[in-house]
């Protein structure tokens, strides 16, 4: 199981598509002529998905990984979607026609890997219009997702193949969130007015034991560093954790709550 390789990605992130698709439906209203950024694109299947809503004149994909943006280039192509590689927490790397060029931005499952958040808003901020719509859908460290993460890294059992490993997920800070506003402080700094910031429980259900393997499994960076033969072992351990928590049922279905942030740019 190599899931650093984007067509294993691809194949087995029904979870993060499915979801997605359904945020942006309930949240986003297309308008003709729409310009959209997706910020952390991926192997590029939201892109793709984007490009087809009615009113959507264009769509720009970037992500930090060149082997995913190549995987989105010759599998999720289409006249009105380009793919570039782009950090978003790097501004040197955003090319100047980006920059305020934009009606949309979205970044789906996305800042909770991003360390530097702060400038990874700035730099969103920057390629929208003025009063361009931003839609964000993260997972907080209160998330079990995040849970799951965290504590496989710190396991006592797999310490001795971990310790190289850096885990490089930064879950978004619960206390940013203002409940009784509805808003995130981090965005109000960034100069974006905040139109809702919600929790929101999400289901989806595996047709088996090993479509919910490897979809968490595209997950985990841990297992790079564990053996091959030992893999099936560390995913048993994933997935009791897994049950321990109520992320997954008996017959997996996984509920997870992640934050759902729409916002405008002031």
């Amino acid at each position: 199981m190599d899931t650093t390789k984007p067509e294993f990605y691809s194949k087995n992130r029904s979870f993060q598509h499915d979801l997605g698709v359904e945020v942006l439906q309930y949240h986003m209203r297309w308008e003709e002529g729409d310009t959209v950024l997706d910020a952390g694109c991926g192997t590029g299947e939201i892109c793709k998905y984007i490009s087809q809503q009615p009113g959507v004149a264009s769509v720009v994909g970037v992500d930090v990984s060149p082997d995913f943006v190549r995987y989105a280039s010759q599998h999720n192509s289409s006249p009105d979607v380009l793919y570039q590689v782009s950090d978003i927490t790097d501004a040197s790397t955003i090319k100047p026609e980006l920059r305020g060029a934009f009606s949309k931005v979205v970044s789906l499952q996305v800042l909770h890997w991003v360390q530097d958040k702060v400038t990874a808003l700035k730099v969103l901020h920057s390629c929208l219009k003025p009063g361009g719509e931003m839609l964000l859908w993260f997972n907080t460290n209160a998330s079990k997702f995040c849970r799951i993460l965290l504590g496989m890294a710190s396991h006592p059992k797999w310490q001795i193949y971990l310790t190289d490993f850096e885990l490089n997920v930064f879950p978004w800070p619960s206390s940013d969130i203002v409940k009784d506003r509805h808003s995130s402080l981090l965005l109000e700094e960034c100069g974006f007015e905040v139109l809702s910031c919600d929790l929101k429980e999400h289901l989806h259900p595996f047709n088996s034991k090993k479509q919910f393997r490897n979809a968490v499994g595209a997950c985990l960076g841990h297992l790079c560093y564990i053996p091959q033969d030992k893999h099936e072992e560390f995913l048993n351990d994933v997935e009791k954790m897994t049950r321990d928590i109520n992320f997954v049922s008996d017959n997996y279905k996984v509920t997870n709550e992640c934050q759902v942030v729409y916002a405008r740019k002031l």
